[in-house]
C-alpha cells in the first residue's frame, strides 16, 4: 500500500509539472499576440498621418494606398492568426505527446512495481508455507520423542522401583534385629531431651517465681475490689428491695413465732419464748399508744360532726347570700342570724380544715358567684331553685358526675367526636346558648350587672380546652387514689374507640387525640413533675453550666461563627469568604474538625440521656406506664399482621415525646431548673432532644438534617436499646393491684 501511494504521488507530481508547463506556453503566446496587437495599433497610425498630410492631395492615391494597407493588414492577421493556430495545435499535442508518454511512463512503472509486489508477495507465502511445515515437523517429530522418552521414564522408573524394593526388603531383614537397640536410643535421647526441658522450665520459674506471684496477687485483688463494687452498687441500687425483704422476712419469723406460742400444740423454743417475751406483758408503750388511738377516734368523730354541722350552715349561707345579692335582706340580718357559727367559719379558714374533706365544694360554688356580682337566673345558687325541686336536681347532677366517672365510655366518645371536628358545631351551638342566657340576664337584672354577662357570651371559647377543664375537674385532676384509677379507666375507653377510626399505624402517629392532651395535663403533677426533676436536673445542669458547649450541625453557621471569632481575636478582618455554600465549609479544615467534635459531644450526651431514661424506669408514674401498656395492647389487637418493634416504636414515642421531651426544651416550666437558660443552651436542648426523638422512633435522619446523617448508624444502634426500654415500660401491674 506505501509503493502505490508513491506511485499516485508521483503521478500527481508529473501531471503538476506539465500543466505548469502549459500554462507557461498559454502566456507566451498571449504576449505574442499582444505584441502582434501593439504593431498593428502603430500602422494604423501610422496610416491615419499619412492620410492626413495626403488630405489636400490625390483622393485615388489614398484610396489605393489604403486598399493596399487593409489588404497587408488583412493578410497579416491572416498569416498571424494561422501562426497562432499553429502554434496553439503544436503546444496542444505537445501536451498531449507528453502526457501520454509521462501515462505510459507511469503506467509501466505501476505495472513493474506491482508485479514485484505480487512476486514478493509470492515469494514470501511461499516461505511462511514452508516454515509452518518445517514447525509442524518439529513439532511431530518432538512429540514422538517426547512419547519415547515418556515410554523410557516409565520403564526406567519401574526399574529403579524394582531395584529399591530389592534393597529395602534387604534392609529392613537386616534391620529387625536392631529394634531393640533402636527403642533403647531413642529412649535414652527422649530423656535427654526432656529432663533438659523440665530443667529450662524450672530454671524459669524459679526467675520468675516473685513476680508471677505478685501479678496474681494483684489480679485477685482487683477481681475481689470489683466483686465488691458491683455489689455494693447492686446493694445500694436495690436497698428499698432488700429492706422489704428483711421486713417481709423478720414479719414472717414473727408471725410464725406468734403461731407457735398461740395455736400449735408444740412446745416453743426458748429463742421463741424470748423473742416474744415482750409481747406478753403491757408496757407504758403500749398504754400511752391505745391513749393516743382513742383521743386521735374522739378528734375525728367531733370533726366529722363539726363538718357535718358547716356543710348545714354554708347551706343556709348560701341562701342568705342569695337573699343578700337580690336586696330581700340586710346584711346586719345575715350577721346576726350567722353570728352563732361563727367558730365554724373560723376552722374553716384555717389551712387545717382545707384539708379535712370534700365538704367546702358548696362554699367555694358559691363564693364565685358573690365575687363575680350578678347571679344568674338558673343558677343553682339562686333564690329561685333554692327549693325542693332544686335540691332534687342537684341529686340529679351527682348521679350524673358519678356515672360519667365509672362510666368512662360517655366521655370518650364526646373527646372523640371532639377531636373529629365537632368542636365547631359545639361551640356554635354554645355561644347561641351563652348569648340567650346574656338576653334574659339582662332582662332580669341591672344595667351594670347585665353588661358583664353580655361580654362574657360574646367571648370566642375553646371547646376542647373547656372541656378538657370539664373532664380534668370532674376527676379531681387525679388527686387521690380512687379519681386517679378512674381517669385511667377513661384513658383506656378512649384509646379503644380512638383506634376504632383509624387503619395504619402511621394515621395514628399523626394524629393529635385529645386523650393524649389529656394525659399530658395529667403527667404534670406533683409527683410527675417530682420525677421529671429528680431525672432531668442533673443532665441538664450539666448541659447549662457548660459555657463551652456548642452542638450546632450547621457547617455553614459554624464556619461564621470561626471567622467572626477569628476576627474578634485578632481584631482585623479575616481574609476567608463569609458568603459561601455549605459544602464549601464543611471542606474548610477547621470548620470540619469542629463540625465532628459537635457531632461526637451529641452523641455522647444523647447516651448520658438514654441511660438515666433507662435507670429512672422503677421510679416513672404508674400512669404514664399504664396509659403505654393499654394503647400497645390497643394497637397490637387492631394490628395484629404488624411488626411487634413497629407497634413499640410509637408507643416509645408517646412516652417521650408527650412525658419527657417537653420538659428537656423547656425545663423551666416544669421545675426542673430554677435559672434562666440562654438561647446557645436552648438550642444545644433542641438539639438532644431532637436526637432523642429519631431514637424513640427509629427513624435515621432524612435530606431535611442531612448534615446529622452521619449519626444514622447510631441513631439504628441505640433504638433497638431504647425499643427494649420501651416494653419494659409496658410491663406493669393493673391498676386494680396497683390501688389495693
Amino acid at each position: 500500500m506505501k509503493r502505490i501511494d508513491i506511485v499516485v504521488q508521483l503521478q500527481c507530481a508529473g501531471r503538476r509539472r506539465l500543466a505548469e508547463r502549459l500554462v507557461e506556453e498559454k502566456r507566451q503566446a498571449r504576449r505574442y499576440l499582444r505584441m502582434v496587437e501593439s504593431a498593428t495599433v502603430m500602422q494604423r497610425l501610422a496610416r491615419m498621418a499619412l492620410a492626413k498630410r495626403a488630405a489636400g492631395g490625390i483622393r485615388a492615391e489614398n484610396a489605393r494606398v489604403e486598399a493596399e494597407a487593409a489588404r497587408a493588414v488583412a493578410e497579416k492577421e491572416a498569416a498571424m492568426a494561422r501562426a497562432i493556430a499553429e502554434k496553439e495545435a503544436e503546444i496542444a499535442r505537445a501536451v498531449a505527446a507528453r502526457e501520454a508518454e509521462a501515462a505510459r511512463v507511469l503506467a509501466a512503472e505501476e505495472d513493474a512495481r506491482l508485479e514485484a509486489l505480487l512476486q514478493e508477495r509470492v515469494r514470501r507465502d511461499r516461505e511462511r508455507a514452508a516454515a509452518e511445515r518445517e514447525a509442524e515437523a518439529a513439532r511431530l517429530a518432538e512429540a514422538r520423542l517426547e512419547a519415547e522418552r515418556a515410554e523410557l521414564e516409565r520403564r526406567m522408573v519401574g526399574v529403579q522401583a524394582l531395584a529399591r524394593g530389592v534393597l529395602a526388603r534387604r534392609v529392613f531383614g537386616e534391620m529387625r534385629g536392631w529394634t531393640a537397640a533402636i527403642a533403647r536410643f531413642q529412649g535414652v535421647c527422649r530423656g535427654v531431651l526432656a529432663r533438659r526441658g523440665v530443667g529450662s522450665s524450672l530454671a524459669t520459674w524459679r526467675r520468675v517465681e516473685a513476680g508471677a506471684r505478685r501479678v496474681q496477687a494483684l489480679c485477685r485483688g482487683a477481681l475481689v475490689r470489683r466483686r465488691l463494687r458491683e455489689r455494693r452498687v447492686h446493694l445500694r441500687r436495690n436497698v428499698n428491695v432488700i429492706v422489704r425483704m428483711q421486713n417481709l422476712y423478720r414479719a414472717k419469723l414473727a408471725g410464725k413465732a406468734y403461731r407457735t406460742l398461740t395455736v400449735e400444740d408444740t412446745p416453743p423454743t426458748p429463742a421463741v419464748v424470748v423473742s416474744c417475751a415482750p409481747l406478753l406483758e403491757d408496757t407504758d408503750q403500749d398504754l400511752e399508744e391505745e391513749l393516743e388511738l382513742e383521743r386521735l377516734r374522739q378528734k375525728a368523730v367531733r370533726q366529722i360532726r363539726d363538718n357535718q354541722q358547716t356543710a348545714r350552715v354554708l347551706d343556709q349561707l348560701d341562701i342568705k347570700i342569695a337573699l343578700l345579692v337580690r336586696n330581700r335582706i340586710s346584711l346586719d340580718e345575715v350577721v346576726r342570724m350567722t353570728s352563732r357559727h361563727f367558730r365554724f367559719l373560723e376552722e374553716v379558714r384555717r389551712p387545717s380544715a382545707l384539708h379535712s374533706g370534700g365538704n367546702l365544694r358548696t362554699a367555694s360554688g358559691f363564693s364565685a358567684y358573690a365575687l363575680g356580682g350578678a347571679v344568674p337566673a338558673s343558677s343553682l345558687y339562686s333564690l329561685k331553685n333554692m327549693d325542693k325541686e332544686s335540691r332534687r336536681r342537684l341529686e340529679g347532677y351527682q348521679h350524673l358526675f358519678y356515672l360519667l366517672q365509672t362510666q368512662p365510655v360517655y366521655l370518650a366518645r364526646l373527646l372523640f367526636l371532639l377531636n373529629q371536628g365537632g368542636s365547631k358545631a359545639m361551640r356554635q351551638t354554645l355561644l347561641a346558648s351563652t348569648a340567650a342566657k346574656a338576653q334574659q340576664s339582662t332582662a332580669a337584672s341591672a344595667g351594670g350587672l347585665s353588661a358583664k354577662s353580655s361580654d362574657a357570651g360574646g367571648e370566642e371559647i375553646s371547646i376542647s380546652k373547656l372541656i378538657e377543664t370539664i373532664v380534668l375537674t370532674l376527676f379531681g385532676f387525679a388527686q387521690n387514689a380512687r379519681e386517679e384509677y378512674l381517669l385511667l379507666k377513661l384513658f383506656c375507653a378512649a384509646i379503644q374507640i380512638e383506634l376504632s377510626s383509624i387503619d395504619t399505624l402511621q394515621e395514628f402517629l399523626r394524629g393529635n387525640p385529645i386523650f393524649i392532651k389529656l394525659a399530658v395535663h395529667y403527667n404534670r403533677g406533683a409527683k410527675e413533675r417530682k420525677y421529671l426533676r429528680d431525672l432531668l436536673q442533673p443532665l441538664i445542669k450539666k448541659v447549662i453550666e457548660d459555657t463551652d458547649l456548642d452542638l450546632e450541625s450547621d457547617p455553614l453557621v459554624i464556619y461564621r461563627t470561626l471567622i467572626r471569632e477569628e476576627e474578634s481575636r485578632t481584631g482585623e478582618k479575616s481574609r476567608r469568604a463569609y458568603d459561601i455554600t455549605r459544602e464549601d465549609a464543611l471542606n474548610d479544615m477547621e470548620t470540619r474538625t469542629t463540625f465532628i467534635r459537635h457531632l461526637r459531644q451529641l452523641r455522647v450526651l444523647a447516651d448520658e440521656f438514654i441511660a438515666a431514661i433507662q435507670e429512672s424506669l422503677c421510679h416513672m408514674p404508674f400512669g404514664m406506664r399504664y396509659i403505654a401498656r393499654e394503647l400497645r395492647r390497643a394497637l397490637t389487637a387492631k394490628f395484629p399482621d404488624e411488626p411487634e418493634a413497629q407497634v413499640m416504636k410509637i408507643v416509645g414515642h408517646l412516652v417521650y415525646y408527650r412525658y419527657i421531651n417537653p420538659a428537656i426544651v423547656a425545663p423551666e416550666s416544669f421545675d426542673v431548673i430554677e435559672t434562666s437558660i440562654s438561647p446557645l443552651m436552648r438550642k444545644n436542648l433542641a438539639e438532644i432532644a431532637k436526637m432523642l426523638n429519631q431514637v424513640s422512633v427509629g427513624k435515621h435522619f432524612n435530606e431535611d438534617n442531612m448534615f446529622l446523617q452521619p449519626l444514622n448508624n447510631y441513631v439504628g444502634y441505640t433504638s433497638a436499646k431504647f425499643l427494649q426500654y420501651s416494653f419494659e415500660v409496658t410491663d406493669v401491674v393493673d391498676p386494680e393491684v396497683h390501688f389495693q
